[in-house]
Parts: structure tokens; sequence; C-alpha cells
């Protein structure tokens, strides 16, 4: 079994005997081969185990060594009743920016809950202190952000679960009068490497025994975020670059804001096109792939641009101007109310 989903999940024919570090797959294809891995021994791999490991013949060794199963309890779950005032409005409904840092803290609240430890507090097996990376957030409304108006009521609903121990996905129901929707978002855990925030690496946190996040095979969420990482984009239409905003676009833990890379993509689409200020978000999916350090640019890139009278699609991607390294890739449909 360990030897079929090394053969699924690393490209051609590898090397058993060879480094992990000589063969062709990237740090986010190493936390997919490792929830799968979990996944088919019914247990976590802890990071000692893992750092130990040098080839693919260490992972199928892991086969005879043998740990108990954890045991799940029920699905964790997190709900807000909200009411929609000025604080979560912008341009007349209801805010992105807002949105996603509401839809991204009940994310980690349902993560840290049911890794029973503050955020502050969470570090890996080596004991280095471990951050919530967002790789993917997507979300879906049956009428634009603009149809959420001031004195709505918003309710929000999420459940949460896991493949294998570093990756992380919940569900969350937006119920609304007008403008129902889902999000989905997905998150892993990153530690900093070096002294700066383009080398943050992998990591998982220790699983209590009761953890109530139920594990789950392998997703179609985490299977396209893979599959879109690996695209080449299309030639842009076109691009410019922008000063990173250390006041807004910087969290508290230094790292640039999850919630900031859409925002910065809109700002730079106003200097495409002008009219674009006119239009109200349907949906969004991003895929983040790397984060940047406040001293560098950003390059905004417009790769599609399909405009109608319903109203707008785009696809844009925004990269480090030091390294040129794409930072996150975003399809995004907005149309009038």
């Amino acid at each position: 079994m360990l030897r079929q989903i090394i053969a699924e999940e690393v490209p051609g024919n590898p090397d058993f005997s060879a480094p992990l570090s000589d063969l062709p797959i990237d740090s986010f294809g190493l936390v997919v081969l490792r929830g799968r891995i979990e996944a088919a021994l019914g247990r976590p791999v802890g990071d000692e185990a893992w750092g130990r490991i040098e080839t693919l013949n260490d992972i199928l060794a892991l086969s005879s060594v043998q740990e108990p199963a954890r045991v799940s309890a029920a699905a964790a779950m997190e709900r807000r009743s909200l009411s929609v005032n000025m604080p979560q409005m912008a341009m007349g409904g209801l805010s992105e920016s807002w949105l996603l840092k509401e839809l991204g803290d009940m994310h980690w609240t349902m993560i840290t809950s049911g890794l029973r430890s503050p955020s502050s507090a969470l570090k890996d097996g080596g004991g280095n202190r471990l951050y919530a990376t967002f790789t993917r957030i997507g979300y879906s409304l049956r009428k634009p952000l603009s149809a959420i108006g001031e004195d709505s009521g918003l309710d929000l609903t999420g459940t949460i679960s896991r493949f294998g121990a570093g990756t992380f996905i919940s569900d969350i129901t937006l119920r609304h009068d007008l403008a129902g929707g889902e999000a989905r978002l997905m998150s892993n855990f990153s530690r900093r490497g070096e002294a700066n925030n383009t080398s943050l690496l992998k990591g998982q946190p220790t699983i209590p025994p009761d953890c109530p996040i139920p594990e789950v095979p392998l997703p179609a969420f985490v299977s396209e975020y893979r599959d879109l990482r690996a695209r080449t984009p299309a030639a842009p239409l076109f691009e410019t670059e922008y000063d990173i905003i250390p006041f807004h676009d910087i969290n508290g833990v230094g790292l640039l804001y999850f919630a900031s890379y859409p925002i910065i993509s809109d700002i730079c689409a106003l200097r495409y096109a002008p009219a674009f200020s006119e239009l109200s978000t349907v949906s969004r999916d991003i895929y983040y792939f790397a984060n940047s350090d406040i001293k560098d640019r950003i390059v905004f890139r417009v790769h599609k641009w399909e405009q109608s009278e319903a109203g707008l699609v785009t696809e844009i991607s925004l990269s480090r101007k030091s390294d040129g390294v794409v930072m996150a890739y975003m399809l995004t449909t907005k149309s009038r109310s």
C-alpha cells in the first residue's frame, strides 16, 4: 500500500534509495505524501520519526513500526450570529476584507480548540513555534457582497476536518436572507527557517488523543491546489507593481496577511480598469503559495479578464519582485448588485 501511494505522489520512477531532496517532489507534495502515508497507517507519523526519513525506503519501513491509533471524538464546530453594521461594511455592502478575517478566525478557532492549545503555544515535535498558513480559500455567494447591507443578519456555521496531522480544511456556511453561500478554507503549518518570510518551512503539530477534528482521505480540494500550483499561468495581459504597506498588509507575527492578498489584487486591478470599482465580489478562489518580506515589492499580473453584461471573470497572480516566485493565484467573479 505504501509503495503504491509513493508511486502516485512522486513523479516518474523514483530511486527508493535516493535522498528525498533529489526527488522531483516539492514541499507541498511532501505534505500530501505524509498525509496519505498517515492515513494508510491509521496513525500520525511524529515529527521526530518523519525527520529521520532520508529516502523512500525509510517511508516503507514505517509500516513495521507499531504505534497506537488515535480515536477522534465528535466533529469540531463553530457558529457565529452577527449583525452587519459599519465595522463590517465597505462600499455600501459587506466588506470582503472583514469577511476573510472572520472566516479565517473561525477556521483558526476550530483548530486551536481541537488541538487543545492556544495559538501562541503551538509547536512541532522539535519545539519550534508553528504558524497557521492558509494555502487555499474559496467562497461563493448567491449574490454579490454589495447585497449584504446594513442592519442585516449574517449567520456563520463551520465544521473542520484534517488530512493527516498537518492539513486542516473547514467548511463554513453563510446564511443571509439574500446572499447566502459557502466557504472552504485550507491551511497547513509553517515554521521560520531563516530570519525572513521567504524561507518558511512546513511543519505539523502533535495531535492530542482526544482531538475532535476527524481525519479524512485526500480531499479533492487538496488535489486541485496541487494541480494548479504546478500549472504555468497564461501570458499576462497587464502587470504593475505594489509597495507593501506594513500597517495594513502585515499581520501580528510579521507575515503578509492572508486577507491582504485579494485586497492588494483589487487595488492593482483599478490601474488596469478604473470602472472595476463598480463591481462587487460574488466568488473568489485564492491559492496561496508563498509569503514576502516587508521591504519586497509585489508584481500583479492579469492572466484572464473576461467582461460581460453579467459581470467579470478574472485570473490574477501576485509574485515577489525580488526573485519572481509566485505568491498567489486568484480566480474571481464579480458583478453589479
